[in-house]
């Protein structure tokens, strides 16, 4: 649930670009094929997601194996597409809708290469956070390639705000540093604060299994729209006008921390690990 064409028009203008002498590590992909199969958040339909190793310099690569000719998307700023609620990537007439927390996983592993076969339009939503997806990359192990892994480089502060949000990358010479406050006006939901120094371990630890959120008035908008078909208590965390949560949270701060995922899996669209404090 996250980028609209809205933001990504500013987050197309990175201050830095992918350097050569920037590179930090080898890139990744996988060792071996993995797949799973889950409903989709918004669609309600069943998907099978199977994920292949790819060559140094292919980034992550979406593959829509239901159309004639198998369409390509690539997972790139180019290729936002609109959306409500979660991030679509398009080319031509394919779209992959709801693609933010497979990318989050890549990105927390440091996945930078891969290939994604899905049978429909929509990724499936599995438990709502991204640890299936990340169990999913770690079952097919991580690879490392003989290549340098470029980086986009922060070297002055951006800014940018839209409908009532606020974005601003600052520049971070430790790699990536992602914080965020979650301020809803309404009495129910309190402000919230997380901050997070990425790595697989933190990301896998404090991050990954944090599950998709909305507020029990969103739930019935986006039910009337034709939306949140596959979603459940389960996969998503409903919290009612008093505050009331329905089931258990994994964290006490839930929603702040599955916020940081959405923001890393569309990071997962600017071409190229991001050094920043966002």
């Amino acid at each position: 649930m996250s980028l609209s064409t809205a933001e990504g028009d500013a987050a197309a203008s990175p201050a830095g670009t992918a350097e050569p002498g920037s590179a930090q590590r080898k890139q990744r992909t996988i060792a071996r094929p993995a797949e799973v199969k889950g409903v989709g958040l918004h669609t309600g339909q069943e998907t099978l997601v199977r994920v292949k190793p790819a060559e140094p310099g292919t980034g992550i690569v979406f593959v829509r194996t239901d159309i004639p000719g198998y369409a390509r998307i690539q997972a790139h700023i180019r290729n936002l597409g609109t959306s409500q609620r979660r991030t679509v990537i398009r080319s031509g007439d394919a779209e992959v809708h709801t693609v933010e927390h497979l990318l989050s996983a890549a990105v927390g592993l440091g996945v930078d290469n891969l290939e994604v076969e899905i049978d429909g339009v929509e990724m499936p939503g599995l438990d709502g956070s991204a640890r299936d997806f990340v169990e999913l990359l770690q079952s097919a192990g991580i690879h490392e390639q003989d290549a340098p892994c470029e980086e986009i480089i922060v070297r002055e502060p951006l800014d940018v705000s839209a409908d009532g949000a606020s974005l601003i990358a600052l520049p971070y010479p430790h790699g990536l540093r992602l914080s965020y406050t979650l301020d809803y006006p309404i009495p129910s939901m309190p402000s919230m604060y997380c901050s997070v120094e990425l790595d697989p371990e933190r990301y896998v630890n404090e991050v990954a299994s944090a599950r998709t959120f909305c507020l029990r008035r969103e739930a019935e908008m986006l039910l009337a729209a034709g939306l949140g078909k596959g979603a459940n208590t389960e996969n998503t965390v409903v919290i009612g006008d008093d505050g009331e949560v329905e089931g258990e949270l994994r964290f006490p701060d839930e929603p702040v921390r599955h916020k940081i995922l959405d923001l890393i899996g569309d990071l997962g669209l600017a071409g190229a690990p991001v050094r920043a404090h966002i």
